[in-house]
């Protein structure tokens, strides 16, 4: 079980080291109680709790922002979405610093802590087999849009991660599949509007395509759109669905890096903005919990 959390955070570094250079972290304030923890190691055995409990608040943070959207609306999605994103920003850049494997593990806890204590309405606690209910169905659902779009045929599977984008413009039915913490879909959204068709690559490998939607295809992302979180302007011609995690380290980089002109063009009306759940990082906590494990069964095998 250690073992997989240390190849997580092995991982991290490589994320972190491609993307950007670190810089100093926001002054955002996160929990004191969680930056004791961080400060000290953990015993194993407390450790592999702490590891549950980082899966189980993982998933409930999601949970939380789906009730945010319900109750206050797309803007307070967006914010909070913002801010629990500089909280594990905050602890990546310490584990990043000081190798300290526990500010690796907690971050999802003080993400939860946050959205607890700013939306009290929305402070969800579900059952362990609930909360892995969730993961699984989300992970059946992106299989589902995988297979629609031809994600496999295009994209190396081991590269198919988050945070994942779909542009399409309804205009022209173009349509773009982007992968990874890179400023890749803008330039997917303008070729979009310009009605180009290329491929983006990286050292060889294909992390993103265009192709012109054909009528199922329409009728899949139309679909997707309307099951998302929507933001924005409904009738522009771009849309862009974005597959996330609140756990995503690349997620994090991506927003604290691109998410203020993402944040301006749906504010201003260019696209259409919608938010759908595909649980990678998260689901890698669960798969080192020895409560988790057992009950994603095959998925860990994977």
């Amino acid at each position: 079980m250690l073992i997989a959390v240390v190849v997580l955070a092995v991982a991290l570094v490589g994320v972190l080291v491609y993307f950007l250079v670190l810089k100093s972290p926001s002054t955002l304030t996160v929990p004191s109680s969680n930056n004791n923890q961080g400060a000290t190691q953990s015993s194993q055995s407390t450790q592999a709790s702490m590891i549950t409990l980082a899966f189980e608040r993982g998933v409930e943070n999601w949970l939380g922002l789906e009730c945010i959207y319900n109750k206050y609306g797309g803007n307070a999605t967006l914010n909070a979405i913002n801010d629990t994103y500089k909280i594990a920003y905050n602890y990546l850049y310490e584990y990043e610093y000081t190798n300290n494997i526990t500010y690796y593990i907690v971050y999802p806890i003080a993400q939860y802590q946050y959205l607890v204590s700013n939306y009290a309405n929305c402070a969800v606690s579900e059952s362990d087999q609930s909360l892995v209910s969730t993961v699984t169905s989300a992970l059946s659902n992106f299989g589902t849009v995988a297979m629609e779009l031809n994600m496999e045929s295009n994209i190396p599977s081991n590269y198919i991660g988050t945070p994942l984008f779909i542009v399409f413009n309804r205009a022209n039915n173009i349509t773009y599949v982007i992968v990874g913490a890179s400023p890749s879909v803008f330039y997917a959204i303008n070729y979009s509007k310009a009605g180009n068709i290329t491929t983006f690559t990286y050292q060889g490998h294909e992390l993103g395509y265009g192709f012109k939607a054909n009528s199922t295809q329409v009728a899949f992302i139309n679909e997707l759109s309307s099951s998302g979180l929507g933001i924005g302007n409904s009738n522009a011609n771009v849309t862009v669905i974005e597959y996330l995690d609140p756990e995503c380290p690349a997620c994090t980089i991506f927003q604290l890096e691109y998410g203020g002109y993402l944040d301006h063009l749906i504010g201003s009306g260019s696209i259409y903005y919608v938010i759908q759940y595909f649980p990678t990082h998260v689901l890698d906590y669960g798969c080192s919990s020895p409560t988790i494990e057992p009950m994603l069964g095959t998925i860990c095998q994977g």
